[in-house]
């Protein structure tokens, strides 16, 4: 709806009249905004005011007036706004105490003692982790050495694996390889190697030896020793057989 460029008026808050004299009403949002402009043409400016209380202010002097009421008064549009951020802060200021008499309530002691726990967990945890980390490198580090290490069971292994494995965890094991703590696992005082620990090749070779030195010499190396065996046999050897199987000695060195 367009208002014709001669409005004649308002008969009623919801008629005006068209271009061309017509009548028509005037839908409800453009009634509101009709209303403001008819309260706003009723607002008085300040000499208008002042004026019909007989006080009128020369020409001269209303740029000093107007700068000094502008300065020292506001406007009602502008208290409002004031007031209302005033009311925001109160309102901020009631939900700060309202928090803060929330944690007057709160054992600070109880708290304190909470905050101190799990500070010991965490830090027990973190240690734990570590341990457990360093553990599982220094058994990588002993699997790798002891994998060419040949032991006369599993028992003794496992039992020498795990003496290895507290010994290097120990202080004392700084400035110390790992060959050397092993050594001392498997070495009495002067420096000999305890038996049935590991397996001694030259022990084994002799056992080997032991076997044969048991099987009657039939002359026809089908598994019993040849002379060519005997030439081999070191003089320890001999004397064992000598001990173990006197006939088969005799025989082998004729």
């Amino acid at each position: 709806m367009v208002l014709g460029e001669h409005t004649r008026g308002f008969d009623s808050p919801h008629t005006c009249y068209l271009a061309g004299g017509q009548s028509g009403r005037i839908q409800p949002q453009k009634e509101r905004s009709i209303k403001s402009f008819q309260e706003a043409r009723k607002i008085k400016n300040i000499y208008e005011i002042m004026k019909e209380f007989g006080i009128e202010i020369p020409e001269g002097k209303k740029d000093g007036f107007d700068k000094a009421w502008k300065e020292n008064y506001r406007t009602k549009a502008e208290f409002e706004k004031a007031a209302a951020k005033r009311d925001e802060y109160k309102q901020s200021l009631e939900d700060v105490q309202g928090k803060l008499e929330d944690f007057e309530k709160v054992d600070v002691e109880d708290l304190q003692n909470q905050v101190k726990t799990l500070t010991a967990d965490l830090q027990k945890e973190k240690e734990e982790r570590a341990a457990e980390e360093s553990r599982r490198a220094l058994e990588k580090t002993v699997d790798t050495f002891m994998g060419d290490k040949k032991f006369v069971n599993s028992l003794t292994a496992d039992s020498i694996r795990e003496k290895l494995m507290e010994e290097l965890d120990k202080d004392t094991a700084k400035g110390k390889s790992i060959e050397d703590i092993f050594k001392g696992l498997i070495t009495d005082k002067d420096g000999n190697q305890i038996p049935n620990i590991v397996v001694d090749e030259g022990q084994q070779k002799a056992e080997q030896n032991k076997a044969k030195f048991t099987t009657k010499f039939t002359g026809t190396g089908n598994g019993g020793m040849t002379k060519d065996d005997f030439r081999k046999l070191s003089l320890d050897e001999r004397t064992k057989l000598k001990q173990s199987d006197p006939e088969l000695y005799e025989a082998m060195r004729k």
